[in-house]
C-alpha cells in the first residue's frame, strides 16, 4: 500500500489527494534483500481504508520583553477531528477526508481554517516525505475551564517541509508494518533512523493589526514583518515492533530527537544561525490480518525555534483509527493503466 499522508494524518479541514507513485528513477548502488522470515507481503495487495482520528496544534512563545500576552499565553490552529477514506490500487492512491462537524477549536468561525497536504514513499532503507501545512487565522485561549477564545482571522501561517529517512534495519524491520500495516511483520525486529528534514515556516498578517486590543500591539507588530525562518533538522531515534501470534497483533513505540540549526529570514540582525532541539514520541499498535486490519497510530513532537523575539515551540498532538480491507486485482486494467 501506498500512504499519501504523512506517518500520522496531517492536520486539515480538507484533504484530497491524488498521487502516481511508480517506481523511483534510480536503482541503489548495493543490492538490498529482505529478510523473508521476517517481512512478508500479503496475497491482497491493494486496500480501501476508513479512517477518523484528532489532532491539535499550538503554538507557545516565551519570553518576549515587554509583552504579557506572548510569555503567558499560547495560540492555537484550528485544528479538529476528521474522518475520511483511502483507496490504493497499483500505483495509484486516492484519499479524501473532511473535518467532523463541531469538533474544531473554533467553532463559531468558519473563517479560521487548517489545510494540509502530505506525501510519503517508502522505499528500500529509505523514507521520503513532502508537506506543506497553512493555518488561516490563529485562536488565542484565554479561559481553557470555559472555553473562551479570541479569534485573530488575519493572522496567516505556512510551512514546507522534505524529509529523507534511513532505516538501519530494513532489512528484518518494516517501517509500513509498524505504521501502516501494509505489509506483515513476522517476527519482532527494531531499528535506527535518521533523518535529514529542511523546514522553511513564515507568518503574515493580511489586515491592520490596530484593530485589536492595544495589549496585544507588540505581538502584531511582530508578525506584520512577516517573520520568516529556515530550518535543517537533523533526527535519529530507535522504534522496536513487538510482534504477537506471528504478527497478526504487534505493538510499535519509538523515540526520535535531534538538533536543528535555525536561520531567521526577516530582519538584519537574523542572518545569523542558531542551534535548537526537536523530538517526537510515537506509539502504534492493532491488527493486521490477511483481509483485515485495523491499527491506532498516536504521536507528539515539540519543534522549537526562535521567531518574533521569543522562544517559539510549535506542539503537534495527533490520535487516529484506521481499519482497511484488503483487495485483489481485477482481471482487466482499469481504463487500460490501472
Amino acid at each position: 500500500m501506498t500512504n499519501c499522508s504523512s506517518i500520522f494524518k496531517p492536520h486539515f479541514f480538507f484533504y484530497p489527494v491524488l498521487l502516481f507513485t511508480g517506481l523511483l528513477p534510480f536503482e541503489p548502488k548495493a543490492q538490498f534483500t529482505i529478510d523473508s522470515s521476517y517481512i512478508q507481503k500479503f496475497d491482497k495487495g491493494n486496500d480501501i481504508e476508513v479512517y477518523t482520528g484528532v489532532t491539535k496544534t499550538s503554538f507557545r512563545f516565551r519570553k518576549l520583553a515587554n509583552d504579557n500576552f506572548i510569555s503567558q499565553h499560547k495560540l492555537f490552529a484550528n485544528t479538529s477531528a476528521y474522518t475520511g477514506v483511502t483507496l490504493d490500487y497499483n500505483w495509484l492512491s486516492l484519499d479524501y477526508s473532511r473535518n467532523i462537524p463541531n469538533t474544531s477549536v473554533a467553532k463559531q468561525s468558519t473563517s479560521i481554517k487548517a489545510l494540509g497536504i502530505h506525501f510519503r514513499k517508502t522505499y528500500n532503507q529509505f523514507l521520503f516525505e513532502a508537506g506543506t501545512d497553512k493555518y488561516k487565522g490563529l485562536i488565542l485561549q484565554v479561559n481553557r475551564r470555559q472555553q473562551e477564545y479570541e479569534y485573530y482571522d488575519d493572522i496567516n501561517y505556512r510551512s514546507y517541509f522534505t524529509r529523507i529517512t534511513y532505516i538501519f534495519n530494513a532489512e528484518r524491520f518494516s517501517l509500513n508494518a509498524a505504521r501502516s500495516y501494509s505489509v506483515l511483520q513476522a517476527k519482532s525486529a527494531g531499528s535506527y533512523m535518521v533523518s535529514v528534514s529542511p523546514f522553511y515556516q513564515r507568518f503574515t498578517l493580511k489586515g491592520d493589526f490596530n484593530e485589536y486590543d492595544e495589549s496585544d500591539s507588540v505581538f502584531l507588530s511582530e508578525i506584520n514583518k512577516k517573520p520568516s525562518s529556515l530550518s535543517l533538522i537533523v533526527n535519529g531515534g530507535y522504534t522496536y515492533n513487538f510482534i504477537f501470534q506471528e504478527g497478526e497483533w504487534s505493538i510499535n513505540p519509538g523515540v526520535f530527537m535531534g538538533p536543528a540549526i535555525q536561520k531567521k529570514l526577516y530582519q538584519k540582525d537574523g542572518t545569523s544561525l542558531k542551534l535548537i532541539a526537536n523530538y517526537q514520541l510515537v506509539l502504534n499498535g492493532g491488527y493486521n490480518g490477511q483481509n483485515v486490519y485495523f491499527h491506532v497510530n498516536a504521536a507528539y513532537s515539540r519543534q522549537s525555534g526562535h521567531l518574533m523575539n521569543s522562544k517559539m515551540s510549535i506542539n503537534d498532538r495527533s490520535i487516529s483509527l484506521t481499519i482497511g480491507y484488503r483487495m485483489g486485482k481485477l482481471k482487466n486494467k482499469i481504463l487500460g493503466v490501472l
